[in-house]
C-alpha cells in the first residue's frame, strides 16, 4: 500500500538547521505543514512522522529487520527468525543503492527530519516502559518498510496453498466440485465484459498427491492484518449528481492502537497534497493533490506461490544460520540454533516440519524487484490527470494493489500495480510439485496484461479484494481473493442511478450481512431457526439474529471442514446425519450466545499494535458489521469469554469529490497524532463507529 508521490524537480542540498517544521492541526488532528521547498517538504514529512509516531516507526523497522526480540524478549524470537529467512534488509539495500542520486537525496531529507523528530518522539510511553530509544533513521529504512508492507499484504496468495491442502486431505476427489468459485450466485469481478481479453481455455482438474501435512516451523508475523482487505470505487462525472468525479476508499486493516494511518497535508509553492500516510515512509497512500485523487486496495492476485521442488540441484541452495539477540533481563542473549536455506536467485526454502527431504520453495514476486520498479513511483504525486496516472502506474513493480483514480476533468481509471505471476490456466488445488526448470521459467504479466481500465463506458469501477477477471478471461489470478460478497453488494448499490456524498457514505457504512442473503434460506430448509424469520440481514446492535448467524456459520464451517463456497454447495445435498448435526450446531450456538444481542456478543478492543496488554490507549466498544459486510467487522471467536472479538475493519473512511477545490470527507477510528492513556474518553472511536465524517479542507 505504500507509494512515493514526489515532484519531478531536483532536490537542492539541504541545511537542516535552516528548516522549521511548525505545523498547524485541524479539529481531528490532521497535520498541516507549509514549506518553502521540496527539500523542506521531505524533511518535515520525516519530522512529523517521528515526533508523533516514533515508536510505530521503530516497531515496523524492527519487524523488517527481525530484531524485535532485542526489546520484547523470547516471545519474538521465532517471528524474528522467520523475518531473517526473508532477508528483506538485503533486498531494501539493493533497491536503495540502485536509485538515482536525486531519489536518494529525497530519502536522506526525510531521514534527517525523522532524526530530529525522534528527540520528542522518544518520550512515547512504549520507549519509557522498555527503557530504550529509537536508533537513527536511515534512508534505506523507508525502503525496508515499503517491501515489508508489500510482503505482508501479498503473502495470502501462498498461504491459500496451505489452506487448500487441508481441504484436499478431507474432501479428496470431491475438492474441486465442492469449492468451485465460478458458479455461486454472488460471484462478481472487477473487470466487466469488454474490459479484458476473453479466451476459452481448457478446464484444469485437481491433481492429488499423498497428504504430507506440511507445517511451517513458525509463522511470519502479522503486521497489518492476516485477513486485511479494503474497498475502493470511483464514479465519473456523468454518474455523479454534482457533475464531478468522486472517489471512495476504506482500507480494511487490523484495528489497533496507534492508528496505522497518519493524515498529513503538505504544501510547497508548487505542490499541495493531503492524505493518509504510513509512518516510516514519505508517502501519501490515499488522497489527492487537487488535480487527481487516488485510493487503493489489496489486489490478492497471484504474487506468491509455495511449491514442492523435487529435482533441485544441491549447488543451487545456500544455507545460512542467522543470529538473533534476545532480551533476557538486562542481557542480550544471542540465539543461532536454526539454519535456513534460500536459492541462489533469492527464493527462500520454507522451514517445514516434515520427515522426508522435500523442499518447499516460496516464490514471491517481490524477490525479483529492481530499483527501476520503484523509480516511476517518484512521478505520481505531480500527476495532472487520469491518463498520466495510468501511465505512471504501468511501471510500478512493487506487488500488488488495485488503484482507482479520478481527476478534475470528471474522468476515472483503474489499474493493478506490481509484478504478478503470469497464469493462463487454473492452478491445481493445494501445493503443487514443480521441476527446477519450471520454477525458474515462470513469467510475469507485462503492464498492459495487468488488470486495468481507463475511462470505462459504465462510468464506475470498484474493487473489494474480489477477482479481477471472469471465467472466460485469457488470464487467471489465483484463488487468494475474498469471497466477493462485499464486491457483490457494492456493485448492487453503485450501478443504478447517480451518486453524491450521502450515497457514498451509506455504501461505506453498509452493514448488511451479505452472505446471509444466500445461506439463510438454505438453512431454513433444513431446520427451524426462529431468529432468522423476518430478519433484514443487517448487523443491528440490538438484534440476536446476527449473533445466531455468525456463531452457527462458524460452527458449520469448522465442524464440516469447508469454506463458504463448500458450505453453499453442501447445503443442497446434506445427508440425514449432517441434517442432525446442523440442528445440534444450532443448539450449541444458542447456548453459547446465551440471549446476547450483537451489541454484547461482538466486541472491539483496539488492542495495541505490539499485542502488549499493558499499553491500553483506547476504549472497548461494540463491534460493527460482520465478516462480509461492506463496513466489515471481521472477528474471531474467544472460547474463554464466549464472545466475538472484532480485529479488522475500516481503518479509515475517505470520500473525495473532485471539484476545482476537492471536497474531502474523513472518518478515523482514533487519534491521528499523539495518543496517551488519558485520551480514552475522547469520542473519536464512537464517532467512527456511528459513521460520523469530518469535512476536511483542502487549502
Amino acid at each position: 500500500m505504500i507509494y512515493f508521490f514526489i515532484l519531478l524537480t531536483s532536490l537542492s542540498s539541504f541545511a537542516t538547521s535552516d528548516i522549521r517544521c511548525e505545523a498547524t492541526y485541524d479539529e481531528i488532528g490532521v497535520t498541516r505543514q507549509k514549506v518553502n521547498s521540496l527539500n523542506d517538504f521531505y524533511y518535515c514529512f520525516g519530522y512529523h512522522h517521528a515526533k508523533d509516531r516514533a515508536w510505530m516507526m521503530d516497531y515496523l523497522r524492527r519487524i523488517g529487520q527481525g530484531r524485535n526480540a532485542e526489546v520484547y524478549g523470547y516471545s519474538s524470537l521465532k517471528s524474528d527468525l522467520m523475518m531473517r529467512l526473508l532477508d528483506l534488509p538485503k533486498l531494501a539495500a539493493k533497491l536503495y543503492q540502485g536509485l538515482p542520486a536525486q531519489n536518494k537525496d529525497w530519502l536522506k531529507a526525510y531521514s534527517a527530519g525523522a532524526n530530529v523528530g525522534f528527540q520528542q518522539g522518544k518520550n512515547a510511553q512504549e520507549f519509557k516502559d522498555l527503557n530504550y530509544a529509537p536508533e537513527e533513521w536511515e534512508p534505506v529504512d523507508s525502503i525496508l518498510i515499503l517491501v515489508l508492507q508489500s510482503f505482508d499484504q501479498t503473502r495470502k496468495t501462498f498461504y491459500r496453498d496451505y489452506e487448500e491442502e487441508k481441504l484436499k486431505e478431507h474432501w479428496k476427489e470431491k475438492t474441486e466440485e465442492m469449492f468451485n468459485e465460478d458458479n455461486v450466485p454472488w460471484f462478481n469481478t472487477i473487470l466487466k465484459e469488454g474490459e479484458y481479453i476473453a479466451e476459452v481455455k481448457p478446464k484444469i482438474k485437481t491433481t492429488y498427491t499423498p497428504a504430507l501435512k506440511p507445517k511451517l516451523w513458525d509463522s511470519f508475523p502479522d503486521v497489518f492484518g492476516k485477513e486485511s482487505g479494503s474497498n475502493n470505487w470511483v464514479v465519473s462525472k456523468t454518474k455523479s449528481k454534482s457533475g464531478f468525479a468522486m472517489l471512495a476508499n476504506d482500507p480494511h486493516l487490523d484495528l489497533k492502537t496507534p492508528l496505522f494511518w497518519y493524515w498529513m497535508n503538505l504544501q510547497t509553492p508548487e505542490l499541495n497534497v493531503i492524505g493518509g500516510t504510513i509512518p516510516g515512509v514519505p508517502v501519501i497512500v490515499s488522497g489527492t493533490n487537487g488535480k487527481v485523487a487516488w485510493g487503493l486496495t489489496n489486489a490478492y492476485i497471484n504474487t506468491a506461490d509455495a511449491v514442492f521442488l523435487k529435482d533441485y540441484p544441491e549447488d543451487h541452495l545456500v544455507s545460512f544460520r542467522p543470529t538473533v539477540n534476545v532480551k533476557f533481563g538486562f542481557l542480550q542473549i544471542p540465539f543461532f540454533f536454526k539454519s535456513f536455506e534460500h536459492t541462489k536467485n533469492g527464493d527462500v526454502v520454507l522451514p517445514l516440519e516434515l520427515e522426508n527431504k522435500d523442499k518447499m520453495i516460496l516464490r514471491w514476486a517481490g524477490f525479483n524487484l529492481q530499483s527501476r520498479d520503484l523509480i516511476s513511483m517518484f512521478n505520481l504525486m505531480n500527476t495532472k490527470n487520469v491518463t498520466e496516472m495510468d501511465e505512471h502506474l504501468k511501471h510500478v513493480g512493487l506487488p500488488a494493489w488495485n488503484y482507482v483514480f479520478a481527476d478534475t476533468n470528471g474522468d476515472i481509471g483503474y489499474r493493478v500495480v506490481g509484478h504478478i505471476l503470469k497464469g493462463t490456466q487454473k492452478d491445481p488445488y493445494g501445493i503443487s510439485y514443480e521441476k527446477f526448470n519450471e520454477l525458474n521459467s515462470k513469467k510475469f504479466l507485462d503492464p498492459m496484461e495487468r488488470p486495468h481500465v481507463l475511462k470505462p463506458k459504465r462510468n464506475y469501477v470498484y474493487s473489494a479484494n474480489n477477482r479481477h477477471w471472469p471465467v472466460n478471461s485469457k488470464f487467471y489470478g489465483g484463488r487468494a481473493y475474498s469471497y466477493s460478497f462485499r464486491g457483490f453488494r457494492i456493485d448492487e448499490l453503485l450501478k443504478d442511478g447517480k451518486h453524491d456524498v450521502d450515497s457514498f457514505k451509506r455504501i461505506q457504512c453498509d452493514r448488511q450481512v451479505v452472505d446471509a442473503r444466500f445461506f439463510v434460506k438454505k438453512l431454513l430448509r433444513v431446520t427451524d431457526i426462529p431468529e432468522f424469520k423476518g430478519w433484514d440481514f443487517t448487523a443491528q446492535e440490538n438484534s440476536i439474529a446476527p449473533s445466531v448467524y455468525r456463531r452457527l456459520m462458524d460452527l458449520l464451517l469448522e465442524g464440516w471442514q469447508v469454506n463458504e463456497y463448500g458450505l453453499f454447495h453442501l447445503l443442497d445435498k446434506l445427508s440425514d446425519k449432517q441434517k442432525s448435526e446442523l440442528k445440534s450446531f444450532y443448539k450449541v450456538a444458542k447456548e453459547q450466545i446465551a440471549g446476547r444481542s450483537w451489541n454484547d456478543f461482538h466486541r472491539l478492543t483496539f488492542a495495541h499494535l505490539s499485542k502488549n496488554d499493558d499499553w491500553k490507549f483506547s476504549p472497548e466498544i461494540p463491534g460493527i458489521g460482520d465478516n462480509h459486510s461492506v463496513d466489515p467487522g471481521t472477528s474471531k471467536w474467544d472460547p474463554d469469554l464466549k464472545t466475538y472479538e472484532q480485529y479488522s475493519g475500516a481503518s479509515m473512511r475517505m470520500i473525495i469529490v473532485m471539484k476545482e477545490v476537492p471536497e474531502i470527507h474523513l472518518s478515523l477510528p482514533g487519534h491521528n497524532r499523539n495518543y496517551t492513556q488519558k485520551q480514552s474518553s475522547v469520542p473519536a472511536w464512537n464517532e467512527w463507529r456511528s459513521c460520523s465524517y469530518n469535512k476536511i479542507s483542502f487549502k
